[in-house]
């Protein structure tokens, strides 16, 4: 049995290191009933209306199982009813739970001798996610110290659940503002070359001058073949096409679609999880972007460097940079680049001279990331 210091310690550790809502709170209860005096644990959550839904639960006795869990989620609940008359604030000995003595009436014998249940809200600030249960053969009453530890668990679990669903919300926005950002791409590039076309291909009607007709359609043919590759282009940003043959190979054949010639030097071992691979490719393919919107060159360098406590990522062009010291500068489209690396838990720096092209060196570390 460990000290209540020591599986607080242990739960903490594991809470922050997880990311997935259920895998979560599953672990947290298994490791609360592992290493406590707790025989069992279940977990609800309760919606906006007040609906429970059993999220989780570990070691239940066969009454509690049987039916579907019927018993220990069907009929009139009172820590559920306190809990949203937001009467139910800390840890606490629920010490008639109708429930329990439906389950035991069922099925007797199949209770483990587990007749009542303490019941603690799982909470992070002001919001409230649902109910955290436990209980354990022959106990009525659980003495403070086990009340509190469970009342500490719940907090730690409540702040997690609201961490991942900060995290989740913040993945969402960055979705929408790369839709955004494609969006306005997509209307500054492709579809002002449409226009074009239109406004080339209606003159074009009223032309009899053979040279100058002629002339038309190679611009529409042109315009249309550089339309295209825009678009080729911004589908990639969407999905990173060809991936799976490396990173090298698909920003190679990025920095093509984008008419870059580009240089790419890998230094080390090159070996890092798909989540952290891919989202270096989207920095890389940030990076080839703003050389090729904003340098006014269409030559790059990328160079990889692979230490064993981390991974450095340098894109450098040649072309006219721009002055660091304006703020405006950094409307360059570093700010996507930014907040991927920062994802990564990397540092990024940018080192730009008027005149002189750009240089943004990025690092992640290795880690077991």
């Amino acid at each position: 049995m460990k000290s209540k210091l020591q599986l607080l310690k242990d739960i903490a550790e594991f809470l922050n290191e997880e990311t997935d809502r259920d895998t979560m709170i599953e672990g947290a209860l298994k490791l609360l009933v592992d290493h406590s005096e707790f025989e069992t644990g279940w977990l609800f959550f309760i919606d906006s209306e007040g609906n429970p839904e059993l999220k989780a639960h570990y070691r239940l006795p066969t009454s509690l199982e049987r039916e579907g869990y019927h018993h220990l989620c069907e009929g009139k609940c009172w820590c559920v009813n306190k809990y949203n008359k937001r009467e139910l604030e800390r840890a606490t000995n629920i010490f008639v739970c109708s429930r329990l003595e439906k389950a035991r009436m069922a099925y007797p014998g199949e209770n483990n001798n587990i007749t009542h249940h303490a019941t603690v809200p799982l909470l992070s600030g002001d919001e409230s996610f649902g109910l955290l249960n436990v209980a354990s053969p022959d106990t009525e009453q659980f003495a403070k110290d086990e009340l509190d530890l469970l009342e500490s668990v719940a907090f730690q679990i409540g702040s997690t659940l609201k961490r991942i669903e900060l995290t989740a919300q913040e993945q969402e926005n960055m979705i929408i503002r790369e839709r955004q950002r494609l969006a306005r791409d997509l209307h500054d590039s492709v579809n002002q070359m449409l226009f074009s076309i239109g406004i080339t291909s209606h003159a074009a009607k009223n032309l009899k001058d053979r040279e100058k007709l002629s002339d038309a359609f190679d611009t529409i043919e042109n315009t249309s073949k550089h339309a295209m590759s825009e678009m080729k282009a911004l589908i990639w940003q969407l999905k990173p096409i060809g991936l799976e043959e490396g990173i090298i190979d698909a920003i190679e054949k990025y920095a093509g679609l984008l008419g870059l010639e580009i240089k790419v030097s890998v230094t080390g071992f090159y070996d890092v999880p798909d989540n952290v691979e891919i989202g270096l490719y989207r920095v890389m393919q940030e990076g080839l972007n703003n050389v090729r919107k904003h340098s006014g060159s269409l030559q790059a360098s990328i160079s990889i460097v692979s230490r064993p406590d981390e991974l450095l990522i340098g894109i450098k062009d040649e072309g006219i940079g721009f002055d660091q010291k304006d703020k405006s500068g950094y409307s360059y489209g570093l700010g996507n680049m930014k907040d991927r690396v920062r994802k990564l838990g990397g540092k990024l720096e940018i080192e730009s001279k008027q005149g002189e092209g750009t240089s943004v060196k990025v690092s992640i570390p290795r880690g077991e990331s």
